[in-house]
């Protein structure tokens, strides 16, 4: 076998790894997913900064949602170039709106490319590829180097079907999200519906409670009959399904109403 053909199969090798590893990510979050895929893409292409931007409706740009851990990514934010207007236009721009893939290893010559590419990252190659999830276009993919020249067209054909994965892998994170959001409001709405079940006066022996505060102590404090703050705690058994101090104690921390070191307002 000729250099060449092995240095392919070595190439292919190493891009199918990638691919293998890109859905073995296991953050469920969609940032810290995308900063590991670009962190493995950025170690398959030996590129100085692999992003993926993601469309953000409100500023109307395109917004890198993942980048790679190197020193041009970290410049890149330190300059704010991590956002680019979709009003400013440009190759990673268009190659959002079109659909079609950019290839140059001249960006230099490029007259549409952002000033602060050339002259503050000193790009010279870069590609991006379009970015759809679940059928809808969704941002691109971007990689650069320094090196003029630098990105093949088998690179662009390996970083079109890593955008593939990262669609689904971003389908997978977001749907992670929304699953934990409407969870989080599911539970806030059964704390909130709880809470209501027992009155205000409740609530205060609740909280005086979980201050391991006595039944003498809270009378005192609240200026009740001892007699009185034992039907309230009574009240709040029944109506919570509770049965003992201890649990109240627990369920007035877990929904929040007390914390170590709190007074009662």
């Amino acid at each position: 076998m000729s250099s060449d053909a092995q240095h392919e199969d070595d190439e292919n090798v190493r891009f199918l790894e990638t691919l293998q590893r890109l859905l073995s990510i296991q953050a469920h979050e969609l940032r810290p997913a995308l900063d590991q895929a670009c962190n493995l893409v950025a170690e398959a292409l030996r590129a100085d900064k692999i992003d993926v931007f993601i469309y953000e409706q409100e500023s109307d740009s395109l917004v890198a949602m993942g980048t790679s851990d190197t020193e041009m990514g970290r410049e890149q934010h330190r300059a704010g170039l991590n956002r680019q207007p979709i009003a400013n236009s440009g190759p990673a721009v268009k190659a959002f709106e079109t659909g079609t893939p950019y290839l140059n290893g001249q960006i230099d010559q490029d007259g549409e490319q952002p000033r602060g590419m050339v002259h503050r990252l000193r790009v010279r190659s870069e590609i991006d590829v379009p970015l759809d999830v679940a059928g809808q276009r969704r941002g691109i993919l971007q990689a650069d180097s320094q090196h003029p020249d630098f990105f093949s067209d088998r690179d662009v054909r390996f970083f079109t079907a890593v955008s593939g994965w990262i669609g689904m892998m971003t389908q997978r994170s977001e749907l992670f999200e929304q699953v934990t959001i409407e969870a989080e409001r599911r539970g806030e709405r059964r704390t909130a519906e709880e809470i209501g079940r027992i009155t205000r006066r409740e609530r205060e022996v609740a909280i005086m409670i979980a201050q391991r505060l006595s039944s003498a102590e809270i009378a005192a404090r609240l200026v009740l009959a001892e007699g009185t703050v034992a039907n309230h705690i009574e009240h709040i058994l029944r109506k919570l399904g509770l049965r003992s101090r201890t649990q109240i104690a627990v369920w007035a921390v877990e929904r929040g109403l007390y914390r170590t070191g709190d007074e009662l307002e």
